[in-house]
């Protein structure tokens, strides 16, 4: 398989390492996956144990003897039946199948983030380098035709002067009993960062094609279990700074998101709950809401991102599936989408996050240093 896939009457073959039948991120990709009609999913690694193994096989529609518990032996048997690898293990896990794959000339999608390790990351920067568009993680928010609007939207309110960006959850006090044990366990990076502060860093590189300057944050810790579940920021971006606020202590969001940006001539508004709408303000205070029936807009009202009509709501699941079509093209055509983050960007995201969970240990801003 060359570095850019030619035949494209054949589906991209799938190896799935990790996700489990019980989780959802897992069902997420699966849904994703299938939708696109585009890839066949031919093997996977996903548990050590058999009973589960017996099950993944079903939930993945799998042949059993097409399922393995161990890393190595998949790799012997399998690597030649298939083009990519699907990686949703967690994340402290991504670097020892990332090992295994850097010089098989294979694809790798990989649920975000990358890797949870900064000092991994760098140990390992010209492995990561070789495989740089072979490489793509899945930051589903940009996969959303809203965020792209935003963008193309930005223009209409000038110079920017400062945002607001918000991602609260509920888990840590309303679901702490169905949190996975990882995810509870803070490494070198609290996992409230890898989780949740790298979607928020993603969409503002989306947005402002540049990373912030400095940092600074301030965390707290949840009451039962010695992890970071609230975190406030600041980011610095030279010519505006921004705030932001990610937590899993929130009673009443389930998953919110909410995105500001004020500019010198108007402002927008979005809300992941009313993620169809858009709220511009202009200079004389004039409020317009933009939606899939606006006329004159670039992406939100493109049939193309969307499964059903005005009316039926877009979801999560059709954000990863905008996504899987954008790697399946990239594949194809070697030509990097905005909508994909590469290795260089990804491993930028996970320095920052480095830096804003270090800062809140000093309470001091922190520079960025960007490879």
């Amino acid at each position: 398989m060359s570095q850019v896939m030619k035949n494209k009457s054949k589906k991209i073959k799938i190896a799935i390492f990790g996700g489990g039948f019980d989780s959802t991120i897992s069902k997420t990709h699966l849904r994703a996956i299938l939708a696109t009609n585009k890839f066949e999913i031919v093997c996977g690694m996903f548990s050590k144990k058999k009973f589960k193994n017996l099950k993944n096989s079903k939930f993945w529609n799998i042949s059993l003897s097409k399922v393995y518990n161990n890393l190595d032996l998949l790799i012997h048997k399998e690597i030649k039946n298939f083009d990519t690898a699907v990686i949703l293990t967690p994340p402290s896990e991504r670097l020892e199948i990332y090992k295994k794959l850097f010089n098989k000339n294979k694809k790798i999608i990989s649920e975000k983030p990358i890797e949870g390790s900064l000092r991994v990351l760098n140990k390992n920067y010209n492995n990561f380098k070789k495989i740089d568009r072979s490489l793509y993680c899945t930051y589903n928010y940009l996969g959303y035709p809203s965020i792209l609007e935003i963008y193309y939207q930005l223009k209409k309110i000038g110079k920017i002067k400062s945002f607001v960006i918000e991602m609260p959850q509920q888990a840590s006090l309303m679901n702490f009993s169905k949190i996975k044990e990882w995810r509870k366990k803070d490494n070198e990076i609290p996992n409230l960062y890898l989780d949740l502060a790298s979607h928020i860093i993603c969409i503002l590189f989306f947005f402002f094609k540049k990373f912030p300057k400095a940092v600074k944050s301030i965390e707290q810790k949840n009451h039962k279990i010695n992890y970071v579940d609230n975190v406030f920021a600041w980011l610095d971006f030279k010519d505006f700074i921004g705030t932001c606020w990610f937590s899993k202590n929130s009673i009443g969001n389930k998953n919110k998101i909410s995105i500001r940006i004020f500019g010198e001539k108007g402002s927008l508004q979005w809300d992941h709950e009313n993620h169809e709408i858009i709220n511009y303000v202009d200079s004389k205070g004039n409020k317009k809401t933009l939606d899939r029936t606006t006329k004159g807009l670039k992406y939100l009202n493109q049939n193309k991102f969307y499964t059903y009509s005005p009316g039926h709501p877009f979801g999560f699941l059709d954000s990863f599936i905008n996504i899987y079509e954008e790697i399946y093209k990239s594949f194809y055509t070697g030509v990097k989408s905005d909508l994909l983050i590469g290795i260089k960007d990804n491993i930028n995201i996970i320095n920052i996050l480095n830096e804003m969970h270090k800062s809140s240990k000093t309470n001091k801003w922190h520079k960025i240093k960007l490879i």
